[in-house]
């Protein structure tokens, strides 16, 4: 008798999601990706928007992040 491994991550899901996404594109799988990417972009957006909003007095100290002041003359943003 041989046991099988059973995955750890359940994708039953994913697959259902996947056949929902083309079926909303009309059955057309390159058209579905072509929303996903969409969408993808959307969301890339605005967590760039988020990230420039978050005050630097709730994010200081973690690395990576530097205020960044709007309104230069020179169209650039300007680091204190």
């Amino acid at each position: 008798m041989t046991d099988q491994v059973q995955p750890t991550c359940d994708t039953d899901w994913m697959e259902a999601d996947v056949t929902a996404v083309i079926e909303a594109c009309g059955g057309d799988p390159r058209t579905a990706i072509k929303a996903l990417l969409v969408e993808q972009h959307i969301q890339e957006q605005r967590i760039e928007r988020l990230a420039a909003a978050l005050s630097f007095g709730y994010v200081r100290g973690r690395i990576g992040v530097t205020p960044v002041r709007v309104g230069s003359s020179h169209g650039e943003p300007t680091r204190s």
